[in-house]
């Protein structure tokens, strides 16, 4: 049976030319389904974090969970000094290709170290993949400690819309062929305050938003959190 990491981590071929931001946008998953963002979208959904986060010029981001860096792409185009971790090489390859001079590792979420620290550190749809909530608290508080002024935790699942989430995804398929392709892939979904317990008694104020992609076919089910450190 496959799990999420062995999906994430198949080999991906590096292509001779750097690649654009429609191909790192691809290699991340958002190119089919409900989670399909078109290019466009995707450009409106980076630059309104900026702006939610209060993303300043010279300000340093670092993403735990990158992907192939699809979104520190902009950032990086825009003179911004990037990092991030993720387990799958072949991911990290492509980030490293698309971003040369950045800092990019093959690392576990829980290994986020707190040296260098970033100006924000952000972690975009990653969350529902880790294996327990135990997991993803511990991977909160790395963040946490990573960041000099801001984290944000992106695309979370919102644990009140769980049923009809699931609901829907089971719809678009067969019974079997649900079973084929999702059998031992579970998300995990998030109450909207579970950030804020994990951040009790931290310096740091955690506000809680809707998503709101273009054409996003997850946008009922996906929120945000900006944590902002004092």
């Amino acid at each position: 049976m496959v799990n999420w990491r062995e999906i994430w981590s198949r080999e991906r071929k590096v292509p001779d030319d750097k690649p654009n931001l429609e191909f790192l946008i691809e290699a991340d998953g958002f190119n089919s389904g409900a989670g399909k963002i078109e290019t466009a979208a995707w450009l409106k959904y980076v630059s309104s974090v900026a702006k939610l986060t209060g993303l300043r010029e010279r300000d340093s981001i670092f993403e735990v969970g990158c992907g192939s860096g699809a979104f520190l792409y902009e950032f990086y185009k825009k003179g911004h000094r990037v990092g991030g971790i993720d387990y799958s090489p072949s991911l990290i390859e492509l980030a490293a290709f698309a971003m040369p001079g950045m800092d990019f590792e093959v690392k576990e979420a829980l290994e986020t170290e707190s040296d260098p620290m970033y100006d924000f550190v952000v972690a975009n749809s990653v969350f529902q993949y880790f294996p327990s909530y135990d997991y993803a608290e511990d991977t909160i508080l790395k963040m946490y400690h990573k960041a000099e002024r801001i984290v944000g935790i992106l695309d979370l699942n919102d644990s009140a819309h769980e049923e009809e989430a699931l609901r829907i995804r089971r719809g678009a398929l067969t019974e079997g062929e649900y079973e084929r392709k999702y059998a031992g892939l579970n998300h995990l979904f998030y109450e909207r305050d579970f950030v804020a317990k994990v951040l009790a008694g931290q310096k740091a104020s955690v506000r809680v938003y809707d998503q709101r992609i273009e054409n996003y076919g997850n946008n009922k089910f996906r929120f945000n959190v900006v944590i902002e450190k004092w």
